[in-house]
């Protein structure tokens, strides 16, 4: 176990908001500059006012231990919140001081001032890079400041920012493959500035005056097979990352910090495919993370250049396809937060997934798909979004002059959470005259937490380019599904058809990410405690809930039910204590059945898997399992069958006592274990309301966020108390051994 803290090179702007220590001891603090007011303007020719920013504190380090914070404001403060909510961490306040545990690694905020000079916190997991420091193909930056300007990167090319490092540069690559960015050091783009061709001053602009040339942080053009890990971006120039055109793309455990100036996006793609971005955080001055066609800044022939973008070294680029975004922190300070467009030159756009992120401040509209050009947008999909609104959202304005002064014109303001349009932008769209379709398009569990409705828009452009067939399930305030909304919090366009607003009473299921296979090895489905006792002989038959073995690559170390924080507090350890009170020589044993939820319709081929359990012949036998059935290909009447001869095979003597339970998340396959046991004459607890209740689960303490939705210790104390009280009023564990 350790913890590991990145040296800190100080530079500018200076930042003194903030005194941290961490297990007692104080640690150093970067900076960086943020916006601080939603105040934009197309390009007008010359750089954004600093008066509309303001200098933040954030901390860089790696841990695999709990930690101890303790942090000092500068100035008084009445409250404080840690975003994201998701984390659960309840700090408590004293003596001016903040403090709470960090259970894993982790990236949020502490806000004891509202949205404005947050410190920001990045503690990632302790990094396992391996590289050799002489290697030919590896740049290397060790700590300390370096002033570099351009890297090219080649094919089979490592670079590396270690610990401590501030790397001034812009990083660039194309053609390129087998290429990695590492480390956990800082890419600063502080020292990139525009390029300024003539002098403008523009005024109340509609679009970008063509004035400067920019270029962007990091962009790789038409390459393959990338991965980018660990890094810190600072002050972009324009976007931070902006891939082109490129195939098998990773980025993971990337932070984004300090973007005030002018279009600085944070990772915009341009007819990629096979992408994957997780476990990311990313601060922005405008759009967050993007799925886009070719867009249209281009000189001279636009339809020429966007032609030669697309078909170039015998290859055709006109797709952007197998997008999967998922766990990452997005902090908008103006812009959309998750967008497929505007621009979206590509003839498709398809199989795109934001899954499990939670967006901790909005400016604009938070789920968009602004198609603005020709693509066929379609099989999109929102999942499992936590989008937590402030009591007073800044509302984005148009600066017109440099003379005015943000001032928010709308207390009361609340962007469009969900929209989906297909339109003409004078600007964006650069007079093409094809126009695209959205279709088939899910946003599902998306949880706005605040005091405001959520908004939701739809349009298409003619009766040939329609937004249709779009799913909105679960859309919630604050945990509350909605299954009405009127007004301008619900605004169905011309052109839009086949909008369905719908509460699924199974949501839940769908934030169990824990894999159902290789939960256990196969001689570990049933285990024995006191197997030899002369007392009740109990039979648990559960899944991982009940029993998952260690498994690190999603934050698992127990061998017990998840997500108890130790073995005695799993609802099964719990059930034993409590039944040898009296009868001390009780007898225990736990059968594994997740691969029977995964294969029940295989028509009992999973049973001699359980053999030993059968063998002990038990005379109590408690089913707590149904959570891994596939809700989607649920079929009731082979899964009462199955569920029928799984019972009657562990029941060796056929005169067992049974005990049943409903799903810890609501499930369809609920009625019929409710009807099983009503036709049957036995007992059936139900558990979905623990389930509904985040109190009930394991967030904050597992950074795996299915594991994290497994019932922590309150959910199994709870499961452990209802079996245990149906017991002993159907009074299961008395009377003679069958």
């Amino acid at each position: 176990m350790s913890v590991q803290f990145y040296p800190v090179i100080p530079t500018m702007p200076d930042c003194d908001d903030y005194r941290v220590k961490i297990n007692g001891q104080e640690v150093s603090l970067n900076t960086a500059r943020v916006s601080a007011v939603p105040h934009n303007r197309r390009w007008p020719g010359h750089q954004r006012q600093i008066e509309q920013t303001e200098a933040i504190q954030f901390l860089s380090m790696a841990t695999d231990e709990p930690l101890q914070f303790e942090i000092t404001p500068k100035d008084a403060f009445e409250s404080v919140k840690i975003r994201p909510q998701s984390l659960g961490i309840t700090p408590e306040i004293k003596d001016g001081r903040i403090l709470f545990t960090l259970n894993e690694p982790a990236y949020f905020t502490v806000e004891p001032y509202g949205r404005n000079r947050a410190l920001h916190v990045f503690a990632d997991p302790i990094p396992s890079y391996e590289i050799d420091r002489d290697a030919p193909d590896l740049l290397y930056f060790g700590a300390g400041e370096h002033d570099v300007g351009t890297i090219e990167l080649k094919s089979n090319q490592t670079l590396f920012l270690d610990e401590g490092a501030v790397v001034y540069a812009c990083v660039h690559a194309m053609d390129a493959e087998n290429i990695k960015i590492l480390g956990r050091g800082i890419l600063d783009n502080r020292k990139n500035k525009e390029k300024i061709l003539f002098a403008v001053n523009a005024e109340d602009n509609q679009a970008d005056v063509g004035n400067a040339e920019r270029k962007h942080t990091l962009e790789l053009e038409y390459c393959s097979n990338i991965e980018i890990d660990g890094i810190t971006i600072r002050d972009s120039l324009v976007y931070n990352i902006r891939p082109i055109a490129c195939d098998h793309l990773r980025i993971r455990h990337v932070k984004i910090i300090g973007c005030w100036r002018y279009n600085s996006d944070g990772i915009d793609m341009h007819n990629c495919t096979n992408v994957h971005i997780s476990d990311c955080f990313i601060r922005t001055f405008d759009d967050s993370i993007c799925a886009k066609g070719f867009d249209c800044y281009y000189k001279g022939d636009l339809d020429r250049a966007v032609h030669d973008m697309t078909y170039r070294n015998g290859k055709v680029y006109d797709t952007f396809k197998n997008l999967l975004v998922e766990n990452c922190v997005i902090w908008n300070d103006w812009g959309k937060c998750l967008e497929i467009g505007a621009e979206t030159r590509a003839e498709e756009i398809c199989s795109i997934t934001f899954r499990n992120c939670d967006l901790i401040h909005l400016t604009g509209t938070v789920l968009d798909c602004m198609n603005v050009d020709y693509a066929d947008v379609h099989d999109v999909r929102f999942l499992n979004i936590n989008v937590e609104a402030d009591e007073v959202i800044p509302k984005p304005v148009i600066q017109k002059s440099d003379a005015e002064v943000y001032v928010n014109p709308d207390p009361n303001y609340m962007p469009i959470t969900v929209c989906a349009e297909v339109i003409f932008h004078h600007e964006y769209s650069a007079g093409g005259t094809r126009r695209g379709r959205n279709r088939d398009l899910t946003f599902k569990n998306i949880n706005v937490i605040g005091d405001r409705l959520p908004k939701a828009r739809f349009g298409g452009y003619d009766e040939t380019h329609k937004t249709e067939n779009v799913s909105i399930s679960n859309l919630c305030l604050n945990g509350n599904p909605i299954s009405d909304l009127t007004g301008e919090n619900w605004q169905i366009k011309p052109f839009a058809e086949n909008i369905r607003l719908t509460v699924d009473p199974y949501a839940q299921m769908e934030k169990n990410t824990v894999d159902s296979e290789g939960q256990l090895k196969e001689s570990q489905f049933v285990q024995f405690h006191n197997p030899n006792g002369t007392g009740v002989r109990v039979m648990f038959v559960g899944n991982s809930i009940t029993l998952h073995g260690i498994l690190p690559q999603i934050g698992w170390y127990g061998d017990w039910g998840m997500a108890a924080s130790e073995k005695n507090k799993d609802y099964v350890h719990l059930l034993e204590n409590e039944i040898k009170k009296t009868d001390p020589n009780a007898a225990f044993c736990v059968c594994q059945v997740a691969e029977w939820e995964r294969l029940y319709q295989n028509k009992g081929e999973t049973l001699q898997l359980f053999r030993a359990a059968r063998e002990f012949g038990a005379d109590v036998i408690i089913f707590r399992f149904v959570e891994n059935v596939k809700k989607d290909s649920f079929d009731s009447q082979t899964f009462r069958r199955e569920y029928d001869l799984l019972a009657k095979y562990l029941d060796k003597t056929g005169h067992a006592r049974f005990l049943l339970s409903t799903g810890f998340w609501h499930h369809p396959a609920d009625g019929d274990i409710l009807a099983y046991a009503r036709e049957n004459g036995l007992p059936c607890v139900e558990l979905g309301d623990l389930g509904e209740d985040d109190s009930m689960k394991a967030i904050g303490l597992f950074s795996h966020r299915g594991v994290a939705n497994h019932p922590g210790d309150a959910g199994m104390q709870k499961i452990a108390e209802r079996i245990m009280e149906s017991l002993l009023q159907n009074r299961l564990l008395e009377g003679p051994r069958a």
